[in-house]
Order: C-alpha cells, then sequence, then structure tokens
C-alpha cells in the first residue's frame, strides 16, 4: 500500500492502486491540506526525521542489509516504539508519527529489506515472515526486549505477525490499514460485524464501504523534487521497478491468515482504518477487530489509506492514546 500497496494491493483494484503510487510519488512534499479539496483524495508526500535522518547498516546473517535509525528520548521509561512503513515506501513514510513519539520515547524504524534504503539484493521474494524476522533481528542487535508497534499496511501486517510469534517482545500494537487475506475473501459472506451480502458494509470496494463517493483522483499540492523514492534512496536504484514488482507479488498471495491465527494475539490491538480507504476492505478491519481478543477498531474520519498523512493530528492524538493506556496484562484500560 505505498505502502504504496496501494500500488495493486489485490488484482481487483490493481488499476486504482497504481494511481494512488503513481500520486503518492509525484514531486514535491505537500505543505499543507487545501479544503477545496476532499482530504481523503490528498496525497501528501513524506517528511524528514528531526535527527536529520541519519541512520546506519544492519547486515543480517541472512546476507541482506538493512537501514534503520533510532532516536527520540532513548532514557524514557516509555516503552519504546517500532514504526513499520507501507509496502514498497521507506520509513520517512511515518515521519509525522516518528517525531511525535519521539518528544517522549524512543522510536525505532527500519526500511523492510530491498525497499527504501535497504537495497533489494541478496534475496528474491518478499514474505511478512521475513519482515518480522528482520525485526526481531534488529531489536537484538538494539538490546531492546520489548516495543510497541506502529504499522502501516505492509508494516501493520508485519506487527501483528510480531505480536503472533513473538508476543513476548511485543507490548501492543496499532495496526493502520492491515489485511489479514491476501486476496481479502476472508470474512467475505460471513464478517463478522457487517454480515451483508457482499462482506463489505451494504457495498464493496467500489463504493469504498463509505456513504461518500471516492473516485481516486488523488493529486498532490506542491512542486519540487521528492528525496523520498526509491530511486533516491536506495543504494541500488536500478532494482526499483524489479522490488516494486516483487512487493505485488506478495500481495497476491499473503497474507492467509484466519481467526485461529489472530486468536493468538493477547497484546491490547487498535484495528484501524480509514473511511475512505480504497486499498483495504472494510471487512479486514472489521474482522482483525472481531478475532484478536480484547482488540479494538477505530475508523478515522474523512480520510483514506493515506489516514496517518492526510490528517496527521488526529491520527498521532489517537495513537498517543493508544500507547499510554493502561494494561494490566491482561486487559487495557481506557
Amino acid at each position: 500500500m505505498i505502502e504504496t500497496k496501494v500500488l495493486a494491493l489485490v488484482a481487483g483494484v490493481s488499476t486504482l492502486l497504481f494511481l494512488a503510487h503513481s500520486a503518492i510519488a509525484a514531486p514535491g512534499p505537500s505543505s499543507a491540506w487545501d479544503a477545496t479539496q476532499p482530504r481523503w483524495e490528498w496525497l501528501p508526500n513524506y517528511g524528514p526525521f528531526t535527527n536529520g535522518d541519519r541512520g546506519r547498516y544492519l547486515n543480517l546473517s541472512s546476507g541482506v542489509d538493512i537501514w534503520y535509525t533510532s532516536f527520540g528520548q532513548i532514557e524514557s521509561a516509555k516503552t519504546p516504539v517500532l514504526i513499520l512503513h507501507g509496502g514498497t515506501g521507506n520509513s520517512n513514510q511515518m515521519y509525522s508519527q516518528a517525531n511525535y513519539l519521539a518528544k517522549t520515547r524512543r522510536v525505532i524504524l527500519q526500511d523492510t529489506r530491498g525497499q527504501g534504503r535497504s537495497p533489494y539484493t541478496g534475496f528474491s521474494n518478499f514474505h511478512y515472515d521475513d519482515f518480522t524476522r528482520d525485526a526481531i533481528a534488529l531489536l537484538d542487535h538494539l538490546n531492546i526486549s520489548q516495543v510497541a508497534v506502529l504499522g502501516w499496511s505492509d508494516g501493520a501486517i508485519t506487527g501483528l505477525d510480531l505480536a503472533m510469534n513473538y508476543s513476548s517482545r511485543i507490548e501492543r500494537v496499532f495496526a493502520h490499514g492491515a489485511n489479514i487475506q491476501g486476496n481479502q475473501s476472508i470474512p467475505g459472506l460471513n464478517d463478522p460485524i457487517i454480515n451483508s451480502d457482499t462482506g463489505s458494509l451494504d457495498s464493496n470496494i467500489e463504493s469504498h464501504g463509505t456513504t461518500y463517493s471516492t473516485k481516486g483522483n488523488f493529486t498532490t499540492r506542491a512542486t519540487g523534487s521528492d528525496p523520498y523514492t526509491c530511486q533516491n534512496l536506495s543504494p541500488l536504484p536500478s532494482r526499483c521497478d524489479a522490488m516494486n514488482q516483487a512487493v505485488q507479488r506478495m500481495w497476491v498471495s499473503e497474507p492467509t491468515w484466519g481467526p485461529e491465527a489472530l486468536a493468538t494475539i493477547k497484546c491490547p490491538v487498535w484495528s484501524v482504518d480509514g473511511d475512505h480507504d480504497v486499498g483495504v476492505q472494510r471487512n479486514q478491519a472489521d474482522t482483525i477487530a472481531a478475532w484478536i481478543p480484547f482488540a479494538g477498531q477505530l475508523i478515522l474520519p474523512q480520510v483514506s489509506h493515506f489516514a496517518l498523512l492526510q490528517d496527521p493530528t488526529f491520527f498521532n492524538f489517537a495513537l498517543g492514546y493508544f500507547l499510554d493506556m493502561a494494561y494490566d496484562g491482561q486487559l487495557p484500560y481506557y
């Protein structure tokens, strides 16, 4: 999902997602939303971290190199936050959240293997389980025993994967724009919340699960060069197109989680999505909230799959509230 999963999250929405990816890659960081345009059609570009985008590489035992950065209040008593970006993108997608959280706690970000500053070499195929193992290797390298996770799209899927398979390392997960089936066919007609003919409200992906009309006319509001593209960041820019294609192949078949898998997650989770998300059907957010014990659901108003960029003020407020809520090891307290 530029995570862009807004590229071609699944075959059925590939055209719309390619349009969204093209828009997000357009030159020039946007500065402010223009109220003459629906907010959910506005695609601001990424921005810099308050540490000047300084980072380094971790060479994994598999031979894969991962770019990462860590900054903020290193000695804070608050749980550090691992921030995971969207597919085919880079950590600067999450700059607003990283800079906000770094005021009060430590943040850790990595460019997912083969993406952003992490070169696409040493492997061919992308898998969420590999992203999960990479994240644990980074935490081990930094001697961090436990983190909260903020994940967007592919990063949110990885966050859920971490909570399933490394429960002692994950305190809680704020999962924005995740899907639990590559083809988004589950729950389908058995949606545990909606239970409609289509499995996505009384509508489907064409109407985006909302009462509004979203045409996919995504635009940006600024001109100039965009430093946060694969071509500008990657040590191997000639491999960017191949990377995009390989990530899209993963989206067709992964993830493949059912209720048994999600039921293994015991930490607090919020399943978060925009009310105008055209990349992930609403039934996916519903099901994550329904199948994970004690999970909550948050539908963000008048934003799309790019909610964290389109309305960072409200997004960051909700994120901070979630991260600071009390949790006694069994139940979250709001």
